[in-house]
This record gives C-alpha cells, sequence and structure tokens, in this order.
C-alpha cells in the first residue's frame, strides 16, 4: 500500500522540479492510480417499518455475545474506517480551452475500506431496539433483534469526469480541479445495491515527457442513500421494573415469554445505513496519451 510518506514525498519532487513540462498533450489517453482512503466519514441511521426511527426506539448496537461489552446507541455509534485497497482506470480525451486545457473521462474506480467496530470485540454485531405496540391502556413495549456483519464497505463505481487544468510554461506542474458523477455497486453489511455516486478533485500535474503524465492531489467520494434492509426478530415484552428510579423513571426489563398474540409482529423489517458515505484521501497516478499532438 502507497503511504502517507511516500506520496508526499512525490508531491514534493513535483513541486520542486526544475524542468518545464507544463504545455498539456492534447489527443485521447489512459490512466490508472492508487487512492489512499484517509479520512472516512458515515454515522449510521435507522428506519423501523419505513419510518425514521426515534430517541423512544433506543436502536442500540452490541456483540453477538453482550455481556462481552456494553452497548453503544446508533445515534454515538462511530466505526474506524480503514483503507486497506483502492485503485482506477480511465479513459479520455484532453483538448485545449484557450490557453488552458480540458480532460473528459470514463472511470473505472474499485475500493475496499476495513470497519472496526470501536468498543466491540468482533464485526458480527446485534442491533436491537424498542417498539410500542397497541393505543392507551392496551400499548406495550417489545425489543427486536437482528444480526449484521458490519466487516467492510465495498464500493465498484464508474463515473463520468471532466477536468479543468491551469497552464504556465513557467512551472513545471498545471494545478487542476475536477467533477464527477456516477453510480457504485455498494456491498455494505455484505449486502450489494446500485447507488448514485459524485466526486470532486483537486490536484497537480506534471508532464514528465511527450506521452506521459503524472498527477497527485485530493478525492473526495460519497455515496448516496446507502441503507440496507434487514428483518428483526422480537424478543419479548419489556415490563417496568419495581421499585422505579428515584427521579421517577421506569426500569424496564425484559420477559421473553411475552410476545404480541399476533404472530405478524413477530417480524419486520429495519433499514440500517448511512444517508451519505464520504472518502477522503489523496491519489496519485500516471496518464498514457496516444494519437496525440504536443
Amino acid at each position: 500500500m502507497m503511504s502517507k510518506k511516500t506520496l508526499a514525498v512525490t508531491a514534493l519532487a513535483l513541486l520542486l522540479s526544475q524542468q518545464s513540462f507544463a504545455s498539456e498533450t492534447e489527443g485521447f489517453y489512459f490512466g490508472g492510480g492508487y487512492y489512499g482512503q484517509y479520512l472516512n466519514l458515515g454515522k449510521l441511521k435507522a428506519k423501523i417499518g419505513g419510518k425514521d426511527a426515534t430517541d423512544d426506539n433506543r436502536v442500540s448496537i452490541n456483540d453477538i455475545d453482550a455481556q462481552r461489552t456494553e452497548g453503544q446507541l446508533i445515534s454515538k455509534y462511530k466505526g474506524d474506517y480503514k483503507p486497506p485497497f483502492a485503485a482506477n482506470v480511465t479513459f479520455g480525451y484532453t483538448g485545449e480551452l484557450g490557453n488552458n486545457s480540458y480532460r473528459a473521462e470514463l472511470e473505472g474506480m474499485y475500493s475496499s475500506v476495513k470497519v472496526d467496530n470501536i468498543g466491540l470485540s468482533s464485526n458480527q454485531v446485534t442491533v436491537s431496539y424498542l417498539k410500542d405496540v397497541g393505543e392507551s391502556a392496551n400499548k406495550k413495549t417489545y425489543m427486536y433483534k437482528t444480526v449484521i456483519n458490519h466487516d467492510q464497505v465495498e464500493n465498484a463505481s464508474v463515473m463520468a469526469n471532466v477536468y479543468h487544468y491551469w497552464k504556465s510554461d513557467s512551472l513545471s506542474f498545471s494545478p487542476y480541479v475536477g467533477v464527477g458523477v456516477g453510480a457504485t455497486r455498494m456491498t455494505m453489511f455484505e449486502k450489494s445495491s446500485i447507488r448514485p455516486a459524485g466526486q470532486l478533485k483537486a490536484g497537480f500535474d506534471y508532464r514528465i515527457n511527450e506521452d506521459v503524465n503524472m498527477h497527485i492531489g485530493y478525492r473526495g467520494f460519497g455515496v448516496l442513500g446507502s441503507n440496507v434492509d434487514f428483518e428483526a426478530e422480537v424478543l419479548g415484552e419489556m415490563k417496568a421494573k419495581q421499585p422505579v428510579n428515584p427521579d421517577g423513571k421506569k426500569i424496564l426489563e425484559l420477559n421473553k415469554s411475552q410476545k404480541p398474540s399476533d404472530q405478524k409482529l413477530h417480524k419486520e423489517s429495519i433499514s440500517i445505513g448511512n444517508q451519505v458515505f464520504h472518502t477522503h484521501g489523496i491519489e496519485a497516478g500516471l496518464t498514457f496519451h496516444f494519437a496525440s499532438k504536443a
């Protein structure tokens, strides 16, 4: 895996180079590179029966063996996303735009992010929550549970990107910015779905020779609406324990022998995921031009 130190040294070498190759090559190109995902963000949220979970539902995450750890509310849960691997291939065209240049390309990208469930002992966890059933005097509170495997997040993406490059004959590199939209096959909790995706890029491009360019810069990649559906099973009724707390709040305990009389309430759907999943990091790569003109 390319380290942060290696990427930093590469960037410094580009900026300090005294050769003047800033003039962009025009024509078709293909390329490839590595993407280091060093900052990844995405809070988990839940929907119960198609509705957003509330504080009263107390959606919690815990180990399969709950005796080993203390459960976490999903609103406070934060996984540590580590970047084992990410790479891309591109095919596109470079053209002139006044005194500057542009690129338009198609990009295929694969990334895998390892999940460390902080505070938990394994990646196979339980998600439990409370739900009220019935009205007024007949209202009862039940606990539901489902098991998920939160081990890694994978994305296999196809993106359409455009870039703007600023050229200068006095510099050995060209600053650039880019934006991309597309779709990704996202695998989360060992379940896959197709989701819309977008990205922003900014960095420096260095012309090694007439046909080869090297670039290094920032990439921010995001996926929308990555919810995954699971089936939750009722564990039992939550009964008020006596005596209550000194502040008057009820202490609830699980009674597994009491379940809803309606069999339809023994199982229901729960959706878990990120409204937006972000990865941020540094990318570096090469482009090879053919059928080009300087």
